[in-house]
């Protein structure tokens, strides 16, 4: 992408952004307490399980430590997804675009694409949960906090992710 292409290409600007991620933290600490998490899944899943096998779900320790269904974590959810869903709204282009590297590699099929994010995303919530924790958490929360396990976390999924990258795609030649 040339430069005049990137000064037309007007996706929200940093800075703003920036504030609105942090007054959704502020607000999430300041209305709900706990630091944000993306586990509201698990509280979900929970609730729906407790219904079918209240037994299983007794016997196990990850769900007697997770909130139940309307806790904050499933409010936290919802809120990602109407975010999302105003952000993508409020931004003044349709987003079609298909980077070329993507392209190169892959081809232009959606589905290739969902599947894609999909099990990307499969495996980052299956090694949090693994990990007996999340992500989200860990990251922004925990960051935000200055925690070194946080900048820790940070340094640590920024690398891995050029990593995989680098394995996806390879090494482009100029």
């Amino acid at each position: 992408m040339d430069q005049h292409q990137l000064k037309n290409n007007r996706y929200w600007n940093w800075l703003p952004a920036a504030f609105a991620l942090a007054g959704v933290i502020v607000f999430i600490f300041a209305t709900f307490g706990p630091p944000a998490s993306s586990s509201g899944f698990v509280s979900t899943l929970k609730g729906a399980l407790s219904n079918v096998v209240p037994d299983y779900v007794q016997s196990k320790v990850h769900y007697r430590i997770i909130p139940g269904p309307g806790s904050w974590l499933f409010t936290f959810i919802l809120g990602m997804a109407i975010g999302g869903f105003i952000g993508g709204r409020t931004l003044k282009r349709s987003i079609t675009d298909v980077p070329s590297l993507w392209r190169r590699r892959f081809g232009d099929s959606q589905i290739t694409r969902y599947t894609a994010t999909f099990l990307g995303g499969f495996l980052i919530l299956f090694a949090s949960r693994l990990a007996g924790g999340c992500t989200l958490g860990l990251f922004i929360s925990g960051s935000t906090q200055l925690a070194l396990s946080g900048l820790y976390f940070g340094v640590l999924i920024f690398g891995f992710a050029m990593l995989t990258a680098r394995l996806i795609y390879g090494k482009e030649e100029k």
